[in-house]
Order: structure tokens, then sequence, then C-alpha cells
């Protein structure tokens, strides 16, 4: 029986993540300075509460090591992604990201052995093809394609997070939150060098609320719903990403969807909702 207190926290979490992209868009705050500011945001909130558990000092060198590359993986995946929604759009970058859960079916496939039907590996292609679709060109010299291209590879790294979660369970989910923040940003420090911290005071607020809301919040809830959510659950949830990013791009930051953009979408949209509900299908029978 899955819980639907956790259902609905998920929904929150990728309402409020969906966020993001329109933010990072519409701030002149780059990639470097974004990371930096919303991930040291994130390790003062969560450090009280983690050292008063006293819970870290318990962990052994192998969580420890569970945590540092989990931090790793985080740390590179904001990074990609935050140079995909400047080099393209807001929507097209959340395109991108949504493959997430796409790309967690390979890698299950790979790690964990999950059996891959032809249909499915379709609807993977599928998928692909949608993001294709939106770029302008077939080249990585135009930015826009570009973009799509670093998005997708950010999601890779985001699908790679659920399966890093799951075997670093037994860890506390606000540990594992602190300790993907934490190591996130040590992985951040090296390029400090390409920050800039010349910022308007929109520039500021926007960054206080993605460090508050779109980190502390949405990304707290959203540890806990795919560690404790079965993973076609949290992958269905995901797409919601999408059309919030995308309506909040047109709204806020007047990007023009055309045929084009919509009809990509569409595809990627249907593509990865119909190989879900296949998943789950397939799942309810064999339970």
């Amino acid at each position: 029986m899955v819980n639907n207190r956790l259902v609905l926290v998920a929904v929150i979490a990728v309402l409020t993540m969906s966020a993001v992209p329109v933010l990072i868009k519409s701030t002149s705050a780059n990639e470097v300075t974004i990371g930096i500011a919303r991930l040291v945001i994130a390790v003062l909130a969560f450090a009280p509460v983690v050292l008063a558990r006293g819970a870290l000092l318990r962990l052994a060198l192998r969580q420890w090591r569970q945590l540092a590359v989990i931090g790793a993986v985080f740390g590179l995946h904001w990074l990609t992604y935050f140079a995909s929604i400047k080099l393209a759009t807001a929507s097209i970058a959340a395109l991108a990201i949504l493959t997430y859960s796409v790309q967690y079916l390979v890698l299950a496939w790979l790690f964990n052995r999950e059996r891959v039907t032809w249909p499915e590996w379709m609807a993977i292609g599928v998928c692909f093809a949608g993001c294709l679709m939106v770029s302008p060109e077939v080249s990585l010299g135009n930015d826009v394609t570009l973009g799509v291209a670093v998005g997708l590879f950010s999601a890779l790294l985001y699908a790679a997070l659920p399966l890093l979660h799951q075997r670093a369970s037994a860890i506390g989910t606000a540990e594992r939150t602190f300790g993907q923040f934490f190591f996130a940003l040590l992985f951040f420090l090296p390029f400090w060098s390409w920050s800039d911290w010349r910022l308007a005071e929109s520039d500021v607020y926007q960054l206080l609320v993605l460090g508050l809301l779109c980190t502390v919040v949405s990304h707290g809830l959203w540890v806990k719903t795919t560690t404790e959510l079965p993973a076609i659950y949290s992958s269905m949830i995901y797409f919601l990403y999408l059309p919030g990013a995308v309506v909040g791009s047109v709204v806020f930051l007047g990007e023009a969807m055309d045929a084009r953009k919509l009809t990509g979408c569409a595809i990627v949209l249907l593509a990865s909702a119909a190989l879900s509900w296949h998943r789950y299908r397939l799942t309810r029978r064999a339970a």
C-alpha cells in the first residue's frame, strides 16, 4: 500500500522545484554563483538539525564514502543543469531533465538487472527524439542544441541519485540530505574563481528563494519521497515538473512556445508517461 501522504509531499516538492529553471534563467548570477549560494543556504539550514541528532558521528567510513559519492554526483548534476538552462531556455532545459525517468530505467537495467522489453526501448528512443525535435539544428555549435545535450547528461546524473540513495537508505534521511548538500558544496568550491558576486538586489532575492524554497524545502522533501516511494511513483509524479516549468517560462519570461516546441514537449511527456504506466502495470501484475 502506497502512503498517500508521501505522494502528496512528492507532488508539492516537484511543483516548487519547477520554479527553478525560471528563476535561474531570469537571474544574472552565473551557474557557479547559483550553486554555491544554494548549497551554502542548504548546509546552514540542515546543519543544526543534523548535528543535534548526533547520528553523523556514528556513521561508518563506508557510509561517509556513500555520502561523498551522492554529493559529487549531485554537484555535477546541478552544475550541468544550470548550464543547460543558461544555454537553452527554461522550458527546453526542463524537457531535457524530464528524461531522468527513462534514463533511470536504463540505469536500473545496467546496475539492478531489471528487464527492459523492446516496447520500452522504443519509448526511450521516442523521448530522445522529442528532445531532438526542439533543437533548432543538430549541431553543438548552436547554444540551444548544446543546452539540450548538457541537459540530457544532467538528467543521467539525476537518474543515478535514487539508486545511490536507496543503497544508502541505512543512513537517516536528514543525514543523507545534509551529506548530499555538504559534499556537493565541496564539489563546487574549486570553481569559486568562476563565481561572480556583483549581484543586483533582485538577484539576491532570487538566490534566497532558490536556496530556501527550491533547495531546503523541495529537495529535502524529494530525497525523502524518492527513498520511501517505489521508483515508478516518483518518476510519474516528476512529470509535473515540465508543465510547471513551461507555464512559468511563458508567464514570467515571455518565452514563445511554437508548434515545434509544444510537439516535442508532448512527445517526451506522453512517451515517458506511457512507459511509466506500462512499468506500473507490470509491477501490479507481478504482485
